[in-house]
C-alpha cells in the first residue's frame, strides 16, 4: 500500500500540482512576512518623524532665544539698547540692529542677517 502510494505521488500528474501548492503555500508565507515587516517599520517610522518634529520645534526655538540673547548683549557692550535680554525681537531691537547696521555700512534690514552676526562677533 505504500509502495503504491509512493507511486502514484511520484508521477507527474500527481507531483507537478503538489509542488505548485507547495510553491504557492512558500511564497505566500514570504509576502505575509514582508508585509508584516513592512508594517512594523511603517509605525516605527511614524513614531521617529513625530518624535523628530515635537523636538524639532523645541531646538529650533532655543537656538534662536540663544542667538537673539547674545546679539542683545554685542549690540549692549557697543552701546545701542536693543531691549530686555529675555524678551522676544521687538521694535528696539530691530532699531537698534539697523543703527548699528547703518553706522558699520551692511544693508539696513533691522534682522540679524548673517553679516551682522558676524560684524557684532555672534557665530552666525
Amino acid at each position: 500500500m505504500l509502495d503504491t502510494l509512493r507511486a502514484r505521488l511520484v508521477q507527474p500528474l500527481v507531483l507537478l500540482p503538489l509542488l505548485a501548492v507547495l510553491a504557492l503555500l512558500v511564497v505566500y508565507g514570504i509576502l505575509q512576512l514582508g508585509l508584516a515587516a513592512t508594517a512594523r517599520w511603517d509605525a516605527s517610522l511614524a513614531h521617529r518623524l513625530a518624535q523628530y518634529r515635537n523636538q524639532r520645534a523645541t531646538v529650533l526655538v532655543a537656538r534662536y532665544e540663544e542667538r537673539l540673547h547674545q546679539i542683545r548683549i554685542a549690540l549692549r557692550k557697543r552701546g545701542y539698547d536693543a531691549g530686555p535680554v529675555d524678551a522676544a525681537m521687538g521694535p528696539r531691537t530691530a532699531d537698534a540692529l539697523r543703527a548699528f547696521q547703518e553706522r558699520q555700512g551692511l544693508p539696513v534690514t533691522g534682522r540679524p542677517d548673517e553679516a551682522t552676526m558676524t560684524a557684532l562677533g555672534v557665530e552666525p
